[in-house]
Protein backbone atom coordinates (compact mmCIF):
# COMPACT_ATOMS: atom_id res chain seq x y z
CA UNK A 1 0.00 0.00 0.00
CA UNK A 2 2.17 2.98 -1.28
CA UNK A 3 1.32 6.45 0.00
CA UNK A 4 1.29 8.93 -2.76
CA UNK A 5 4.79 10.94 -1.16
CA UNK A 6 6.44 7.57 -2.22
CA UNK A 7 5.13 7.15 -5.53
CA UNK A 8 5.76 10.45 -6.70
CA UNK A 9 9.57 9.84 -5.30
CA UNK A 10 9.45 6.72 -7.63
CA UNK A 11 8.39 8.94 -10.72
CA UNK A 12 10.88 11.44 -10.19
CA UNK A 13 14.12 9.63 -9.13
CA UNK A 14 13.53 6.45 -12.02
CA UNK A 15 16.45 7.10 -15.00
CA UNK A 16 13.63 5.07 -17.27
CA UNK A 17 10.40 6.33 -18.10
CA UNK A 18 7.64 5.64 -15.66
CA UNK A 19 4.05 5.88 -15.71
CA UNK A 20 0.91 5.08 -13.27
CA UNK A 21 -2.46 3.31 -14.78
CA UNK A 22 -5.07 3.75 -12.62
CA UNK A 23 -7.22 0.01 -12.65
CA UNK A 24 -10.48 1.35 -12.25
CA UNK A 25 -10.45 3.91 -14.76
CA UNK A 26 -7.88 2.28 -17.22
CA UNK A 27 -6.37 5.62 -17.69
CA UNK A 28 -2.92 7.16 -17.25
CA UNK A 29 -2.58 9.03 -13.95
CA UNK A 30 0.93 9.87 -13.36
CA UNK A 31 4.40 9.97 -15.66
CA UNK A 32 8.02 11.30 -15.20
CA UNK A 33 9.56 13.25 -17.50
CA UNK A 34 10.92 10.68 -19.10
CA UNK A 35 8.02 9.25 -20.79
CA UNK A 36 7.12 12.42 -21.91
CA UNK A 37 9.89 12.64 -24.01
CA UNK A 38 9.60 9.25 -24.87
CA UNK A 39 6.37 9.89 -26.21
CA UNK A 40 5.88 13.37 -27.12
CA UNK A 41 3.44 14.60 -24.97
CA UNK A 42 2.60 16.80 -22.50
CA UNK A 43 1.39 15.75 -18.82
CA UNK A 44 -2.00 17.12 -19.57
CA UNK A 45 -2.45 15.45 -22.61
CA UNK A 46 -1.11 11.78 -21.65
CA UNK A 47 -3.34 12.15 -18.80
CA UNK A 48 -6.47 12.21 -20.85
CA UNK A 49 -5.30 8.79 -22.52
CA UNK A 50 -5.12 5.05 -21.64
CA UNK A 51 -2.37 2.39 -22.41
CA UNK A 52 -4.54 1.45 -25.53
CA UNK A 53 -3.79 4.55 -26.93
CA UNK A 54 0.04 4.33 -26.97
CA UNK A 55 -0.10 0.53 -27.50
CA UNK A 56 -3.26 0.00 -29.96
CA UNK A 57 -1.34 -1.93 -32.50
CA UNK A 58 -1.42 -4.52 -30.11
CA UNK A 59 -4.46 -4.30 -27.77
CA UNK A 60 -4.64 -7.94 -27.46
CA UNK A 61 -1.48 -8.62 -25.99
CA UNK A 62 -1.64 -5.47 -24.14
CA UNK A 63 -4.56 -6.55 -22.21
CA UNK A 64 -3.37 -9.99 -21.44
CA UNK A 65 -0.41 -8.59 -19.86
CA UNK A 66 -2.00 -5.97 -17.63
CA UNK A 67 -4.57 -8.52 -16.34
CA UNK A 68 -1.48 -11.09 -15.50
CA UNK A 69 -0.36 -8.39 -13.20
CA UNK A 70 -2.95 -7.82 -11.62
CA UNK A 71 -3.71 -11.46 -10.86
CA UNK A 72 0.39 -11.93 -9.96
CA UNK A 73 0.73 -8.86 -8.08
CA UNK A 74 4.78 -8.45 -9.06
CA UNK A 75 7.21 -7.30 -11.53
CA UNK A 76 6.64 -8.81 -14.83
CA UNK A 77 8.51 -8.23 -18.36
CA UNK A 78 7.18 -7.59 -22.04
CA UNK A 79 8.04 -6.98 -25.12
CA UNK A 80 5.53 -3.84 -26.61
CA UNK A 81 6.04 -1.62 -28.81
CA UNK A 82 4.95 2.07 -27.76
CA UNK A 83 3.50 4.69 -30.26
CA UNK A 84 4.79 7.88 -29.82
CA UNK A 85 2.11 11.23 -30.37
CA UNK A 86 4.13 11.88 -33.95
CA UNK A 87 3.07 7.97 -34.88
CA UNK A 88 6.65 6.44 -34.57
CA UNK A 89 6.58 2.89 -32.90
CA UNK A 90 9.57 2.58 -30.22
CA UNK A 91 10.55 -1.04 -29.30
CA UNK A 92 10.21 -0.95 -25.62
CA UNK A 93 10.96 -4.09 -22.97
CA UNK A 94 7.69 -2.97 -20.49
CA UNK A 95 8.07 -3.98 -17.01
CA UNK A 96 5.01 -3.92 -14.23
CA UNK A 97 3.40 -4.21 -10.88
CA UNK A 98 0.50 -4.49 -8.95
CA UNK A 99 0.10 -1.53 -6.43
CA UNK A 100 -2.33 0.10 -3.81
CA UNK A 101 -2.29 3.77 -3.32
CA UNK A 102 -4.40 5.49 -0.83
CA UNK A 103 -7.13 2.60 -1.37
CA UNK A 104 -6.80 3.33 -5.10
CA UNK A 105 -5.12 -0.17 -7.02
CA UNK A 106 -2.91 0.81 -10.05
CA UNK A 107 -0.24 -0.48 -12.08
CA UNK A 108 3.21 0.77 -11.54
CA UNK A 109 4.92 0.73 -15.63
CA UNK A 110 8.39 1.25 -16.47
CA UNK A 111 9.50 2.05 -19.65
CA UNK A 112 12.81 0.85 -21.51
CA UNK A 113 13.87 1.88 -25.16
CA UNK A 114 15.05 -1.01 -26.94
CA UNK A 115 16.72 1.57 -29.08
CA UNK A 116 19.25 2.33 -26.59
CA UNK A 117 20.67 -1.52 -27.54
CA UNK A 118 19.68 -1.44 -31.09
CA UNK A 119 22.32 1.73 -31.63
CA UNK A 120 24.75 -0.40 -29.44
CA UNK A 121 24.68 -3.28 -31.88
CA UNK A 122 24.91 -0.63 -34.93
CA UNK A 123 27.79 1.10 -33.24
CA UNK A 124 29.28 -2.91 -33.15
CA UNK A 125 28.79 -3.79 -36.85
CA UNK A 126 29.52 -0.90 -37.99
CA UNK A 127 32.88 -1.09 -36.15
CA UNK A 128 33.32 -5.02 -37.73
CA UNK A 129 32.99 -3.59 -40.99
CA UNK A 130 35.13 -0.83 -41.21
CA UNK A 131 37.97 -3.38 -39.59
CA UNK A 132 37.25 -5.66 -42.65
CA UNK A 133 36.75 -2.78 -45.34
CA UNK A 134 40.09 -1.03 -44.18
CA UNK A 135 41.80 -4.36 -44.05
CA UNK A 136 40.30 -5.05 -47.52
CA UNK A 137 41.13 -1.20 -49.11
CA UNK A 138 44.90 -1.39 -47.91
CA UNK A 139 45.00 -4.38 -50.54
CA UNK A 140 43.09 -1.67 -53.38
CA UNK A 141 46.04 0.90 -51.95
CA UNK A 142 49.16 -1.23 -52.77
CA UNK A 143 47.96 -1.84 -56.35
CA UNK A 144 46.43 1.35 -57.34
CA UNK A 145 49.98 2.67 -56.01
CA UNK A 146 52.02 0.94 -58.51
CA UNK A 147 49.73 1.72 -60.68
CA UNK A 148 50.53 5.44 -60.06
CA UNK A 149 54.18 4.33 -61.70
CA UNK A 150 52.94 2.99 -64.72
CA UNK A 151 54.38 4.70 -67.94
CA UNK A 152 51.09 5.20 -69.64
CA UNK A 153 50.35 8.97 -68.69
CA UNK A 154 46.13 8.03 -69.08
CA UNK A 155 46.71 4.87 -66.87
CA UNK A 156 48.65 7.23 -64.33
CA UNK A 157 46.09 9.69 -64.12
CA UNK A 158 43.25 7.33 -63.42
CA UNK A 159 45.40 5.43 -61.08
CA UNK A 160 46.09 8.89 -59.06
CA UNK A 161 42.39 9.25 -59.21
CA UNK A 162 41.51 5.36 -57.72
CA UNK A 163 44.28 5.66 -55.43
CA UNK A 164 42.40 9.41 -53.43
CA UNK A 165 39.39 7.47 -53.91
CA UNK A 166 40.95 4.63 -51.78
CA UNK A 167 42.37 6.87 -49.51
CA UNK A 168 38.94 8.67 -48.85
CA UNK A 169 37.47 5.11 -48.07
CA UNK A 170 40.41 4.47 -45.69
CA UNK A 171 40.48 7.49 -43.31
CA UNK A 172 36.33 7.38 -43.22
CA UNK A 173 36.99 3.32 -42.17
CA UNK A 174 39.47 4.73 -39.59
CA UNK A 175 36.96 7.51 -38.33
CA UNK A 176 34.12 4.64 -38.08
CA UNK A 177 36.44 2.21 -36.01
CA UNK A 178 37.55 4.33 -33.87
CA UNK A 179 34.37 6.55 -32.72
CA UNK A 180 31.87 3.09 -33.63
CA UNK A 181 29.83 6.02 -35.67
CA UNK A 182 30.31 7.23 -39.59
CA UNK A 183 29.69 10.58 -38.59
CA UNK A 184 32.06 13.63 -40.45
CA UNK A 185 34.64 15.09 -38.47
CA UNK A 186 35.40 19.06 -38.53
CA UNK A 187 36.51 20.08 -41.52
CA UNK A 188 40.35 20.66 -42.68
CA UNK A 189 40.55 23.92 -44.46
CA UNK A 190 42.39 24.76 -47.31
CA UNK A 191 42.45 26.75 -50.32
CA UNK A 192 42.13 24.96 -53.69
CA UNK A 193 40.14 26.26 -56.87
CA UNK A 194 36.19 24.32 -57.49
CA UNK A 195 37.12 23.23 -60.77
CA UNK A 196 39.72 21.09 -59.03
CA UNK A 197 37.36 19.20 -57.03
CA UNK A 198 34.97 19.41 -59.99
CA UNK A 199 37.59 17.73 -62.09
CA UNK A 200 38.13 15.13 -59.55
CA UNK A 201 34.95 14.34 -59.11
CA UNK A 202 34.38 13.77 -63.24
CA UNK A 203 37.12 11.83 -63.84
CA UNK A 204 35.50 9.14 -60.94
CA UNK A 205 32.58 9.15 -62.84
CA UNK A 206 34.14 9.21 -66.27
CA UNK A 207 32.58 12.83 -67.20
CA UNK A 208 35.96 15.02 -67.40
CA UNK A 209 35.38 18.39 -67.49
CA UNK A 210 36.82 18.28 -71.17
CA UNK A 211 33.49 16.54 -71.97
CA UNK A 212 30.02 18.13 -72.99
CA UNK A 213 28.42 16.39 -70.02
CA UNK A 214 30.12 18.65 -67.13
CA UNK A 215 30.49 22.42 -67.88
CA UNK A 216 31.45 24.95 -65.59
CA UNK A 217 30.70 28.54 -65.96
CA UNK A 218 33.42 31.31 -65.86
CA UNK A 219 32.90 32.03 -62.21
CA UNK A 220 32.44 28.68 -61.21
CA UNK A 221 35.81 28.24 -62.90
CA UNK A 222 38.24 30.68 -61.40
CA UNK A 223 36.45 30.46 -57.59
CA UNK A 224 38.56 29.56 -55.06
CA UNK A 225 37.18 27.63 -51.79
CA UNK A 226 38.81 27.42 -48.29
CA UNK A 227 36.69 24.21 -47.14
CA UNK A 228 37.70 20.35 -46.82
CA UNK A 229 38.71 19.09 -50.01
CA UNK A 230 37.22 16.01 -49.57
CA UNK A 231 33.66 16.57 -47.61
CA UNK A 232 33.16 18.76 -50.69
CA UNK A 233 34.07 16.11 -53.13
CA UNK A 234 31.71 13.81 -51.29
CA UNK A 235 29.25 16.61 -51.45
CA UNK A 236 29.33 16.96 -55.38
CA UNK A 237 30.05 13.31 -55.99
CA UNK A 238 26.64 12.32 -54.32
CA UNK A 239 24.96 15.45 -56.22
CA UNK A 240 26.71 14.23 -59.77
CA UNK A 241 25.87 10.54 -59.02
CA UNK A 242 22.36 10.80 -58.47
CA UNK A 243 21.57 13.32 -61.73
CA UNK A 244 23.27 10.81 -64.12
CA UNK A 245 21.63 7.81 -62.32
CA UNK A 246 18.21 9.83 -62.99
CA UNK A 247 18.44 9.76 -67.04
CA UNK A 248 20.65 13.47 -66.69
CA UNK A 249 22.96 13.88 -69.75
CA UNK A 250 24.26 17.44 -69.34
CA UNK A 251 25.67 18.89 -64.99
CA UNK A 252 25.99 22.91 -64.87
CA UNK A 253 28.01 24.62 -62.64
CA UNK A 254 27.68 28.74 -61.80
CA UNK A 255 28.73 30.78 -59.02
CA UNK A 256 28.11 33.52 -56.99
CA UNK A 257 29.85 35.11 -53.93
CA UNK A 258 29.15 37.97 -51.85
CA UNK A 259 31.12 39.35 -49.05
CA UNK A 260 30.03 36.46 -46.81
CA UNK A 261 28.82 33.34 -49.04
CA UNK A 262 29.71 30.97 -51.76
CA UNK A 263 26.99 29.65 -53.46
CA UNK A 264 27.72 26.98 -55.71
CA UNK A 265 24.54 26.25 -58.25
CA UNK A 266 24.67 22.50 -59.49
CA UNK A 267 21.91 21.73 -62.27
CA UNK A 268 21.13 19.24 -64.44
CA UNK A 269 18.95 18.38 -67.67
CA UNK A 270 17.36 15.47 -66.05
CA UNK A 271 13.59 14.30 -65.61
CA UNK A 272 13.22 16.05 -62.13
CA UNK A 273 12.44 14.59 -59.02
CA UNK A 274 9.23 12.44 -58.39
CA UNK A 275 6.86 14.80 -56.44
CA UNK A 276 6.36 12.50 -53.65
CA UNK A 277 10.02 13.03 -52.53
CA UNK A 278 10.25 16.62 -52.42
CA UNK A 279 8.91 16.22 -48.88
CA UNK A 280 11.60 14.15 -47.35
CA UNK A 281 14.36 14.79 -49.55
CA UNK A 282 16.72 15.27 -47.18
CA UNK A 283 15.37 12.31 -45.02
CA UNK A 284 17.13 9.09 -44.87
CA UNK A 285 14.51 7.09 -46.71
CA UNK A 286 14.66 9.31 -50.00
CA UNK A 287 16.00 6.95 -52.73
CA UNK A 288 16.04 4.00 -50.66
CA UNK A 289 14.51 0.53 -52.25
CA UNK A 290 16.57 1.59 -55.66
CA UNK A 291 18.98 -0.81 -56.09
CA UNK A 292 22.38 0.45 -55.60
CA UNK A 293 20.62 3.26 -53.64
CA UNK A 294 20.81 3.33 -49.99
CA UNK A 295 18.90 6.79 -49.82
CA UNK A 296 21.63 8.46 -47.45
CA UNK A 297 23.39 10.53 -49.91
CA UNK A 298 21.74 13.84 -50.36
CA UNK A 299 21.29 14.02 -46.19
CA UNK A 300 24.88 13.11 -45.90
CA UNK A 301 25.79 15.93 -48.63
CA UNK A 302 23.51 18.49 -46.78
CA UNK A 303 25.16 17.60 -43.37
CA UNK A 304 28.63 17.89 -44.72
CA UNK A 305 27.69 21.69 -45.81
CA UNK A 306 26.30 22.22 -42.12
CA UNK A 307 29.77 21.04 -41.14
CA UNK A 308 31.10 24.27 -42.74
CA UNK A 309 28.99 26.25 -41.37
CA UNK A 310 27.14 26.22 -44.67
CA UNK A 311 23.96 24.30 -46.77
CA UNK A 312 22.55 22.41 -49.30
CA UNK A 313 19.18 23.17 -50.31
CA UNK A 314 16.21 22.41 -53.60
CA UNK A 315 16.35 25.45 -55.99
CA UNK A 316 14.24 24.13 -58.19
CA UNK A 317 12.83 20.84 -60.01
CA UNK A 318 10.63 19.79 -63.14
CA UNK A 319 10.78 18.10 -66.71
CA UNK A 320 13.52 20.28 -67.80
CA UNK A 321 15.89 19.59 -64.61
CA UNK A 322 16.56 19.75 -61.09
CA UNK A 323 19.04 22.33 -59.65
CA UNK A 324 20.21 22.56 -56.02
CA UNK A 325 22.20 25.45 -54.40
CA UNK A 326 25.42 24.71 -51.88
CA UNK A 327 26.33 27.56 -49.97
CA UNK A 328 29.67 27.85 -48.20
CA UNK A 329 31.33 30.49 -45.86
CA UNK A 330 33.98 32.51 -47.97
CA UNK A 331 35.89 32.75 -45.13
CA UNK A 332 36.70 29.75 -43.50
CA UNK A 333 35.98 29.65 -39.15
CA UNK A 334 39.72 28.32 -38.75
CA UNK A 335 43.13 29.60 -39.79
CA UNK A 336 42.66 28.46 -43.47
CA UNK A 337 46.04 26.25 -44.69
CA UNK A 338 47.63 26.62 -48.25
CA UNK A 339 45.71 23.74 -50.09
CA UNK A 340 45.84 21.88 -53.40
CA UNK A 341 45.06 23.55 -56.23
CA UNK A 342 45.85 27.60 -54.96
Amino acid sequence: NAPASLLDAVLSNLFDAVVVVDCETGSFLGANQEVLELLGYTSQELQGLHPEDIHPHEIPRLHEFLREVRRNGRWLSGQLACRRKCGDLVPAEIRATFAVQDGREIIIIVIRDRRIDQLADLGRSIRKIAHDLRNTLATAQLLSDSLTRHGDHRVKRSAETITRAVERAVQMSRQALGSGRAGAPAPHHERFLLIDVVEEVGNSLGIGTESSALQCSESAASSILDADFDQIYRILLNLFRNALDAGAQTLRLDCERSQETLRITIADDGPGLPRKTIDELFGEKTGAGRPGHSGLGLMISRELAQNHGGDLGLVQTGPDGTSFELSLPVKAPTKSNEGRGA
